[in-house]
Parts: C-alpha cells; sequence; structure tokens
C-alpha cells in the first residue's frame, strides 16, 4: 500500500482557510455594496418580482382588476374560460349523450358521436362555452362530461380604444394601460414610491390588496371619434390614422382612436405594425405648426427681455436659441415623456432623413422632428394658460372590498401650479392662433400641416407622406384640443391645399358639438356616476357573440330596442344617468324636475331616436331658454 505524501496533506490543511478567508472577503464587500446601493437594490428587486410573477400570481388564483372608462363601462375585465371536455370511456349511454349534447351546443350529433367513440383517454368538445351553456350542460349531469376553468382577460368594447388600454396574456399586461399598472391591477399592494402620480392621502401604501381602475376616457365620445377616424382611414386606403382628445386644463385623456385598429381579445392574429401606436412614432412637424412655435418662443423672449407681452404682430424678430432650447424643455417637446399608456417595449423607429415640406423657412431652434403626443402636450401648453400638465388615461385606484378611491395627481412631488410660460404670454398666444388657425364650428381653430420624409431601413428606405391636423377648441378660455395624423407610405403627387391635405377635417363640424354636449355633461353628473353590476358570464372568444345556437328573435329585438323608462318627477341628471347607456338623441327645454316627456313610458326606442324632456321652469330660469341638444 502506497503511503500518503505528507507535503500534499500539509498543502490541502493550508487552503481551506485561504479559501474560507477569499470567500468572507467577497462576502463582506457584496454586503457592503448592497448596504450603500439598497435601494436600488430593492428596487432591482421590485422589478424582478414585477416581471416574473405572473406564474406565481396565476398559481396563487389572484385576478387582475377591472378597468372602467369614467362612467364605470367596463373596458377589461376576467372572465372564467370554460371548455367542455368528455372522457369516452366513463359515458354509459353514447348516443343519447349524444343526442342531449346536439340541442346544447348546436353540433351535429354525428360530429358528436364520432368523438364520444374516439379511442382517447380526453376528447374536447367545446372551448370557451357561454354561462348559459354550462348551466345546462351541468343540469344533464352525464358520466364522463367535465369542465375546464381558467381565467382569461376579456375586453367587451373589442377594438375601441384598444391602443390606450392595451391587452394582457397570461395575467401579465403587455402593452397599453394593461402594461403600464401591472403592479396595480394584480393582487398586490399600492406603494407610493412606486406609484407617485397616485394620491395615497399621506400612506407609504393602500391598505387592501386588488385594485380596480378607472379611467378617463368617455367612451360614448370613443365611439364619435372612432366613427370620423374610420371614415378618414376608408377614404385614405392604406393610410395610418390616429387622433387623441385632450383637456388642455388637466391633462385627461377623453378619446383615442386608430385605423385601422386591433381586437386585444385576438390580439396575435396582428402584425406588429398594426399595434404599435402612430401617436409615439417620430414625424416631421409640419411648417405651419413650427412657425407657431418660433411665434411664442419670441413672444416668450420679449417678456423675459422686459417682463411685459407685445401684441405678437410687432414683437422683434430677434432669436436667441438658448432661450428657445429652454422653452422646448419646458414644453416637453424635446424631452422624453413618460405616459400611462405606452407599451412594455420601445419601438425601434428609424428617424426621416430627407425632408421636402413647404419653401424652408428660419424657425430657429424649434425642433424638426417629434411624436405627435409631444406636438399635441407643447400646443396644450402654450394655449391653456401656459399650465403645466402630465397628460394621462388614469383617473383613480379602487381597492377591493374597502372600495376607498386614491386619485391620480401628477404633481403630488411637485409645486401645484407651477407654469412652463406666463399666462399673459398665452393669451396673445391665443390671439395669434385665431388670426392664424382656419375656423370651425364652436369657435374651433384648425392648425394643418404635412411632410414627405424619407425612412431608411435595411432595403433603402421609404417614403411617407405624414399629415397633421390640432384642433383647438378656441373661447376665452379653451378645454379640449383634438390631434389628427395620419401615415401613408404610398407617395402620391404633392397634394398641399388640396383634397388631401383637408381630408383630415373636412367633415369635423359634423362630430365636434355632440363631443363637446358629451363633455360638459359628464363633468356635471360625475358625482352621482356609480358602479354597476354585470352579469355573471363566461369568457367568449368573441364577445358579444352567441358560439354555436343561433340567437333567438327576442334576443335581436332585446338588442336594438329598449322600452322608454318613466322619468317624470325626477333631476335631469338622474334622467340622464338612466339613459347614458343607450345611443339616443336627448332634447332638453327647461331647468327644473321633468313634468312630460316624449315617447311616453312604455314605448318603444329604436336605436338613434330621439328623446324630449320637459322640464318645469324654475323662477330664476331665462324665459325662452334655447333647448339642448344631447347626443
Amino acid at each position: 500500500m502506497l503511503r500518503k505524501s505528507r507535503l500534499r496533506t500539509r498543502t490541502k490543511k493550508r487552503r481551506w482557510p485561504i479559501t474560507l478567508l477569499i470567500f468572507l472577503g467577497l462576502a463582506a464587500i457584496v454586503a457592503g455594496v448592497g448596504f450603500i446601493y439598497r435601494q436600488k437594490v430593492l428596487g432591482f428587486i421590485n422589478v424582478w418580482q414585477e416581471t416574473f410573477s405572473s406564474q406565481a400570481v396565476t398559481a396563487g388564483g389572484d385576478i387582475r382588476g377591472v378597468i372602467f372608462d369614467r362612467n364605470f363601462k367596463e373596458l377589461a375585465q376576467t372572465l372564467e374560460r370554460v371548455s367542455l371536455y368528455v372522457r369516452p370511456r366513463e359515458v354509459v349511454n353514447l348516443p343519447d349523450a349524444a343526442e342531449q349534447i346536439e340541442e346544447i351546443l348546436a353540433l351535429p350529433k354525428s360530429e358528436v358521436l364520432t368523438k364520444l367513440e374516439h379511442d382517447s383517454h380526453l376528447v374536447w368538445l367545446r372551448r370557451d362555452i357561454t354561462q348559459e351553456d354550462e348551466e345546462l350542460v351541468a343540469e344533464l349531469n352525464l358520466p364522463g362530461f367535465y369542465f375546464h376553468r381558467e381565467s382569461a382577460r376579456s375586453y367587451p368594447e373589442q377594438e375601441k380604444a384598444s391602443h390606450l388600454i392595451g391587452y394582457s396574456a397570461n395575467d401579465q399586461g403587455l402593452a397599453g394601460v394593461e402594461h403600464y399598472y401591472n403592479r396595480l391591477l394584480s393582487n398586490d399592494r399600492v406603494r407610493q414610491e412606486d406609484q407617485p402620480t397616485v394620491d395615497l392621502a399621506g400612506m407609504e401604501q393602500t391598505q387592501g390588496r386588488g385594485h380596480d381602475l378607472v379611467l378617463t376616457l368617455d367612451m360614448k365620445i370613443q365611439t364619435i371619434l372612432e366613427d370620423y377616424v374610420t371614415g378618414i382611414g376608408k377614404k385614405k386606403g392604406d393610410a395610418r390614422i390616429a387622433s387623441l382628445l385632450i383637456d388642455i386644463g388637466n391633462g385627461k385623456i377623453i378619446a383615442g382612436a386608430n385605423y385601422p385598429s386591433y381586437n386585444p381579445n385576438s390580439v396575435w392574429q396582428h402584425d406588429n405594425e398594426l399595434l404599435e401606436p402612430l401617436l409615439l412614432t417620430p414625424m416631421v412637424i409640419p411648417d405651419t405648426i413650427r412657425s407657431f412655435f418660433r411665434e411664442a418662443s419670441l413672444l416668450q423672449g420679449g417678456w423675459e427681455q422686459a417682463t411685459q407681452v407685445y401684441p405678437w404682430s410687432l414683437v422683434a424678430g430677434e432669436m436667441n436659441f438658448g432661450r428657445q432650447i429652454r422653452l422646448w424643455d419646458r414644453l416637453q417637446l424635446s424631452t422624453d415623456i413618460h405616459v400611462d399608456f405606452s407599451g412594455g417595449k420601445k419601438k425601434q423607429t428609424h428617424v426621416p432623413q430627407l425632408v421636402s415640406c413647404l419653401p424652408g423657412m428660419d424657425c430657429g431652434a424649434v425642433p424638426r422632428m417629434a411624436t405627435p403626443l409631444k406636438v399635441l402636450l407643447g400646443m396644450s401648453h402654450l394655449v391653456n394658460g401656459g399650465k403645466k400638465i402630465q397628460p394621462h388615461i388614469l383617473d383613480r385606484v379602487i381597492e377591493h372590498g374597502s372600495q376607498k378611491e386614491y386619485y391620480y395627481d401628477a404633481f403630488l412631488q411637485e409645486k401645484r401650479g407651477r407654469h412652463v410660460l406666463p399666462s399673459l404670454v398665452s393669451q396673445e398666444l391665443l390671439g395669434l392662433l385665431r388670426a392664424q388657425g382656419e375656423k370651425a364650428v364652436l369657435g374651433t381653430r384648425v392648425l394643418t400641416g404635412e411632410t414627405v420624409s424619407l425612412a431608411p431601413d435595411y432595403s433603402g428606405g421609404e417614403y411617407v407622406r405624414d399629415q397633421m391636423a390640432l384642433l383647438v377648441f378656441s373661447g376665452m378660455k379653451p378645454d379640449l384640443m383634438l390631434l389628427i395624423v395620419s401615415r401613408q407610405n404610398t407617395l402620391e403627387p404633392s397634394q398641399q391645399g388640396g383634397r388631401g391635405l383637408s381630408s383630415l377635417t373636412e367633415n369635423i363640424d359634423s362630430i365636434l358639438p355632440s363631443m363637446v354636449a358629451l363633455q360638459q355633461i359628464s363633468i356635471n353628473i360625475a358625482d352621482v356616476v356609480e358602479i354597476q353590476e354585470g352579469d355573471e358570464q363566461n369568457f367568449k372568444s368573441r364577445p358579444g357573440q352567441q358560439q354555436g345556437r343561433a340567437e333567438s328573435l327576442a334576443a335581436v329585438l332585446k338588442e336594438h330596442t329598449m322600452l322608454m323608462p318613466d322619468l317624470k318627477g325626477i333631476s335631469l341628471r338622474k334622467a340622464l344617468r338612466i339613459l347614458q347607456r343607450t345611443e339616443h338623441k336627448i332634447v332638453v327645454q327647461g331647468t327644473g324636475r321633468i313634468v312630460s316627456q316624449s315617447p311616453k313610458p312604455g314605448q318603444k326606442l329604436v336605436k338613434g331616436a330621439t328623446i324630449n324632456l320637459f322640464l318645469k321652469i324654475d323662477t330664476e330660469a331665462k324665459a325662452g331658454k334655447p333647448a339642448r341638444l344631447l347626443d
């Protein structure tokens, strides 16, 4: 037997203390670095949990909350996805079972019988069955028939506002609001450090788990804007259209439509280009809009030099580039902006290289390119009195159980009432807008322009024609601004000043009065709007459509007609609340409480019909007050 080397044994004994010291040293270094950068480490852990917690959330039975519009219309909900399967070996009487299932699922008996006779351990009969079908099958209590249940995200409004609401998969938001508020919509508490724009009333985190979201969107206004944008898109053919309506006093997003849009219930059937938001795509700013920003910088410069505002037409032509650049930063025209309806992935956009616009003009340091959203935000700051706003779609967060509400507050960490430029400068800019902009209904002013640019790619690039229209509801104090943008990859002869440029706003007068009226109604009745309980239902692969069995005549009539409710003796607010989910024109005469109505109570209302409400005139009401038309 060989003897062990004493030298080798001593070497091993000497190595383990050195290894231990090295290990302890490294541990001390890691602990020290972790202590110094503990906030960043905790943040990294939170991000890791947020990103990779979908499996744990699903396993724990947590459900994403409901997303409502400002009138508590459900925009996103989590439903139970029920599928029916069978174990053929457990079925007692195959022909009898096939006959009973045939009547419920509207499947041919031969097809059902073929599946039941299949020599397999498990056979799927119908995926995503309705709540009614589930109840009927359960009443049969057939041996060998089972239900498979899982949670699925459903979007009842389908394509409407889909680029803002976004979509989710496997209980993880991937785009839009769904992505931005992953933590809010999971069964976790909301922490102030994670969501500084949500006012938690001095608390570090919410008390309860599970949250619903109430958005600033109004689906009635959204429907009007969707129809208008769709009409533009059909005329333009291969163009992509995007629009956004914003309250320039507080930054609330009221509506936003895209054409073509996508259905978040079947998002994987659409191309990636269709899912990308055009509002966040860099474009060349038309010269008509750039010149307005240039005039704004001259007015701002005149105020800074003499602390007073001269009429815009008398301002000297000197331009200070440093002063201009600071102004663009304050307007967020040249800085990054973070909004709560953006997707999780940064869009890889090729910046246009070659620009062909109107004859060149000296616009100073005005940025040549920006996303349409930045242009909208910058223009809002210029005409809203100089008040700083942050575009947002979240209105408030509601806790499950306690129903406590926590409101959005963009300036929680900033000084309230902060201005980006003096109100006097903003007033002068309104005068400039009234002089330069095209006139539309309700005193609206319109700025339009188009550009042609070359977007480079691996094949050399392609020319695109971009059009942009900004509409300011320009009274003494403007409240709303509408942005409409268009992009066409097919390069046609220049149509500046012709039908192509005006097509974005050629029929705009037909929708502006309705949107303004609905906005005013929503402001007045906001305090009486409450959550309404929805009917229990299963997930459907095509929301709004029955699978298998044809709809009955009664169901069709119920969808297209309703009975006129008795509104006599109640206030206008309560009446509008009752009628808010109907699609009718409402004409109101007088003030006070309702004394008569047309149609009469109990009569059928056809979709699009006119409802006349007559109110008792108050003593303080002015005689001969004109009727108000509410869409």
